[in-house]
């Protein structure tokens, strides 16, 4: 296809210089024929290249087949194209005609950018020794995108104007014998036409040498095409390897080029099913414009993306540690609705304690009915069989030790009441960390129910990402603040951080005692412990 504007922007010299260059001298004749131009084959054979050429230049700039430049005394202009009936023009047959010359071109411009078009093709010099000048400006030319064509245009006017005065004079000269050779020919018709009947025979011979004569350019034409095949074959060699160079930049891009691809196809189609008016033109560069500011904008909310995605990443440890908190606190809550029956075990163990409680009661009454100490002794002397007993749980270290072992719960009250046994029970406290998202205070209203002193503290997320939620410093400060009043401390936690607290307590003659589960136990602390308790299946629920 013809670009529409092609004769606004060349003038008919140029386009028949230009046709010059891309045209041998076989392919002028067919398309001589083939447009209609010059219908008498003889007398296409009899006419000169470059009146040919003229020919074909005024097919070109003829606006339709009425304004079709013919003086009907001059038979060497080509007559009016057909149009009639739906029939091409013969602007249309040329333009068909050069476009599958060019088809190579055309293939190789199309799957081109522009900026590789304007840095392949910025010059003509390379492409006019190579012989393929003619046929990449008649791709450009008639390519879809607008910037193709104006390089087109520009880089024939520009070459058209660094040879015109060589070709200019070239061609007077070649007029003249033009002319000479016209009118010999017109003479030797002449001859011919006065000695028809008498040299039939003659006038085969010579047909027969104008075979001979388009058999031999057709041959020159083959080698011609054949030296810039090879040509373009060495251009083309140069030009993969600069293409491999950028294979690895693209292969990312190989999808949404396919998809490109896709949706150019997509887009031809429908330019296919609409008439190429202005109106439709300027609608198709508005809408491209508006697919570059899409890319744009699309672009800018990609580097968001990137910003949000390394934010995110910089949140994903908090998230997690606060995602597994929270699924704990479900299992938690779960375990909680599933064990509601055994809480009568529970109820049981705290009949048990109230026993224990009654006999402690009856052992106060029966010291209250004995004599007043005298001055300078205790006033609450402690009967030497019954120790003074402290028990101190961390609740996290035991809650999560018979959880992941044996998937169950410890039974506090039991625990204490095994533990302490017939001894004089001063103190119990439990050290829970507060879990948000867990409600704890069923659990821990059973505890002060049954003899513990509850402390507790919130979980804390530090600004890493991890959590804080011990008592072990807590634990050790309340033993020490009342290791005066105790005769023993009893630990429940298998964390081998109270070492250095056990030792403390042996240094000052007080005794210490560890009940723990043993696979969760230090093995120093169970070693520096006067008594460890390991804990059973008696004390889980």
């Amino acid at each position: 296809m013809s670009h529409p504007h092609l004769k606004s922007h060349i003038h008919r010299d140029q386009l028949t210089w230009f046709l010059d260059l891309l045209l041998d001298e076989r392919e002028i004749f067919q398309l001589s024929i083939s447009t209609g131009i010059i219908p008498d084959v003889d007398r296409l054979y009899a006419l000169p290249r470059r009146e040919l050429l003229a020919n074909l230049t005024d097919a070109f700039f003829a606006v339709d087949s009425d304004t079709m430049p013919a003086d009907e005394n001059d038979d060497t202009h080509a007559p009016k194209p057909e149009t009639h009936n739906g029939e091409p023009s013969t602007k249309e047959l040329a333009s068909r005609f050069l476009s599958e010359k060019a088809q190579a071109a055309i293939s190789r411009v199309g799957y081109m950018e522009v900026a590789e078009i304007e840095t392949f093709f910025r010059t003509s010099d390379i492409l006019i020794e190579s012989g393929d000048f003619a046929e990449i400006v008649w791709a450009l030319l008639t390519d879809q995108r607008t910037a193709v064509v104006e390089h087109g245009y520009k880089l024939l006017n520009t070459t058209y104007e660094s040879i015109k005065v060589e070709y200019t004079n070239g061609y007077e000269n070649l007029t003249n014998r033009e002319q000479s050779d016209t009118i010999a020919a017109q003479d030797t018709e002449n001859l011919e036409t006065e000695k028809q009947l008498s040299e039939r025979s003659d006038r085969e011979f010579e047909r027969l040498e104008r075979q001979l004569a388009d058999a031999r350019a057709n041959y020159v034409s083959l080698e011609q095409q054949h030296s810039r095949l090879d040509q373009q074959r060495a251009f083309l060699l140069e030009e993969n390897k600069g293409l491999k160079t950028k294979a690895d930049a693209y292969h990312e891009n190989e999808k949404r080029l396919k998809e490109l691809v896709q949706e150019n196809e997509r887009l031809r189609e429908q330019v296919a099913r609409h008439t190429e008016t202005d109106a439709e033109r300027r609608q198709l560069a508005a809408e491209r414009d508006q697919l570059l500011a899409e890319k744009e904008r699309l672009t800018e909310q990609l580097k968001e993306y990137d910003q949000v995605r390394a934010a995110k990443e910089g949140f994903s440890a908090d998230l997690k540690l606060v995602e597994e908190a929270i699924y704990k606190g479900h299992q938690e809550i779960e375990e909680f609705q599933t064990s509601l029956d055994s809480y009568f075990d529970a109820l049981e163990g705290c009949h048990q304690t109230a026993r224990s409680a009654l006999a402690q009661i009856r052992q106060t009454l029966t010291y209250l009915d004995t004599p007043q100490p005298s001055e300078g002794e205790s006033a609450y002397p402690m009967p030497s069989e019954q120790p003074r007993v402290g028990v101190f749980v961390d609740v996290q270290n035991m809650f999560y030790a018979a959880k992941d072992r044996f998937g169950r719960r410890v039974d506090y009250i039991k625990l204490l009441d095994l533990i302490v046994g017939p001894r004089y029970l001063m103190v119990a406290y439990a050290y829970v960390v507060q879990i948000p998202e867990i409600n704890q205070s069923s659990f821990l209203s059973l505890l002060e129910h049954n003899g513990y002193t509850i402390k507790s503290k919130d979980l804390r997320l530090r600004g890493d990402g991890s959590a804080k939620g011990d008592w072990d410093v807590g634990i050790a400060v309340d033993v020490v603040s009342m290791l005066g009043s105790l005769d023993v401390v009893i630990l429940a936690s298998g964390d081998g951080d109270f070492c250095p607290l056990a030792e403390l307590i042996k240094q000052q003659d007080k005794r210490v005692e560890v009940v723990a589960f043993e696979h969760n136990t230090s093995m120093d602390l169970q070693q520096i412990a006067d008594q460890f308790f390991p804990i059973g299946d008696e004390l889980l629920i």
